[in-house]
């Protein structure tokens, strides 16, 4: 039975069975992962989390929510003895959550199309299965974007269903989870405009208003906390301005090549940083100048072009916070195409769905096989996740010149009782970047603890 057919079927229980069930299939071996990258900040090390006691003696602070979720878990690890499965189950759970709400959004948008129900369903299905969310999944601390996504997809179908006091308050919770929440209102402008295109821009600012002043107001909080201003601050004096939105247009490019093909992911990239001109950045920013023209474009046509121009000024859209103006010390990771990636699911759907008008069942299979393909590429993904080993290794062989990459691994390897290949990884990382004075330190530790083989070893590897 192909996605047309299931989807016609007036009873939910089966198309919430589907995604559900997709999920569990690329996830089922996504349990065994863990701690990996920011989870020792922002979790393992942070004794704010510790507890829900400790959380509430820790705040005001950015992200309250996020980081309860953190201390319930902790809690609850501390009963069970396995803390570990439970922020996965938590991760999974918030996953399947989003790409439930994401049928019910997509039902709603597309209410007046021929091929509402079946390009809803895969919408739905696709995101479920992609392997580019697999880093908001398995990495613990890309909960920041599940978790954010999750109460943003809430306040955006409460908002659908006119219901504007949970819609208010779901937008409240997903800013309290991440602040990159605040594009809801655009996000809202947006869908305003999809959905009636005469509409005027007063009036959809009319209708958005209440959202818009939360925003001001959760703005407006944040700026008053001294860490979210030290953290801005950082920030700014990364890079300038100009320069890093020069950079983002080959990161925002990049993080559309991962969504598309997504067979080569990678959790920490090594991007190239605009210092000056040459032909490299010059394409680039035509090229990323074009993509934002196309999307324009696309958005004020008809009929399935407009829908292209929905979803790709929707991935815009939602990388704008990470993607844009802003420096950031990494500046692309995959986890924040998260919320980002519904644009396009949301174009291929279309695709898929109004391919081979007179073939229904060959339509179905090829879903079918597009859906499965997604599910394997994220169960092949997920065990990289195992353990820091695996973690690091798969990043230093896709990024061969990033010294981070290894002494990462190094690192990795010599929590693991592997002193050999963790010494040729710090090697590695010195020859990568001779005055980088982390890895030396960690090399210099790990042979103050071997026990002396050869004299003057220690003093060798120390130096």
């Amino acid at each position: 039975m192909g996605v047309d057919a299931l989807s016609s079927v007036p009873d939910c229980r089966i198309t919430t069975a589907l995604i559900i069930g997709l999920a569990l299939l690329a996830y089922w071996n996504s349990f065994s992962g863990g701690f990996q990258f920011d989870d020792f900040k922002v979790i393992v090390d942070n004794p704010a989390v510790a507890s829900p006691e400790a959380w509430w003696q820790s705040m005001p602070g950015i992200r309250p929510l996020l980081k309860l979720s953190y201390a319930l878990n902790q809690t609850w690890g501390a009963v069970s003895g396995d803390a570990l499965f439970g922020f996965h189950v938590f991760n999974l759970a918030l996953h399947i959550g989003n790409a439930l709400l994401l049928h019910g959004i997509s039902r709603r948008l597309l209410a007046d199309h021929p091929r509402a129900a079946p390009i809803a369903l895969l919408t739905a299905l696709l995101f479920a299965a992609h392997p580019v969310n697999s880093e908001a999944v398995m990495l613990i601390s890309g909960r920041s974007m599940s978790l954010m996504t999750l109460f943003y997809l809430i306040s955006l179908l409460a908002y659908l269903d006119q219901r504007r006091v949970l819609s208010l308050a779901a937008f409240a919770a997903a800013l309290a989870a991440r602040e990159t929440a605040i594009t809801l209102p655009l996000a809202l402008m947006l869908i305003e405009h999809l959905r009636a295109p005469t509409q005027s821009l007063s009036s959809n600012l009319k209708r958005t208003r209440e959202h818009w002043l939360l925003a001001t107001l959760a703005a407006a909080m944040l700026l008053m906390l001294p860490w979210f201003r030290h953290l801005a601050a950082v920030s700014l004096a990364t890079r300038p301005l100009a320069d890093n939105l020069i950079s983002q247009s080959a990161a925002v490019l990049y993080l559309l090549k991962q969504a598309l093909w997504p067979f080569t992911l990678d959790a920490d990239p090594l991007l190239p940083v605009f210092t000056a001109w040459n032909i490299f950045w010059t394409l680039t920013s035509l090229l990323a100048l074009g993509l934002l023209g196309s999307a324009l474009w696309l958005w004020r046509s008809s009929g399935p072009a407009r829908w292209i121009g929905f979803g790709l000024l929707w991935f815009l859209l939602h990388l704008t916070p990470t993607n844009s103006l802003l420096p950031r010390l990494d500046l692309a990771n995959e986890r924040h195409l998260y919320l980002a990636n519904f644009g396009l699911c949301l174009i291929a759907a279309h695709a898929l769905i109004l391919a081979l008008p007179d073939r229904p069942h060959l339509r179905g299979g090829l879903a079918a096989i597009v859906l499965l393909a997604l599910a394997w590429t994220t169960q092949a993904r997920n065990p990289v996740y195992r353990n820091e080993v695996t973690f690091w290794q798969d990043i230093a062989n896709k990024n061969p010149t990033s010294n981070r990459a290894f002494n990462n691994l190094g690192h990795a390897l010599a929590n693991a009782g592997r002193p050999e290949p963790a010494l040729a990884a710090y090697d590695q990382a010195l020859r990568l970047r001779p005055e980088d004075f982390t890895a030396r330190l960690n090399r210099a530790a790990l042979c103050r603890a071997l026990p002396a083989r050869e004299p003057g070893a220690t003093r060798l590897f120390a130096d």
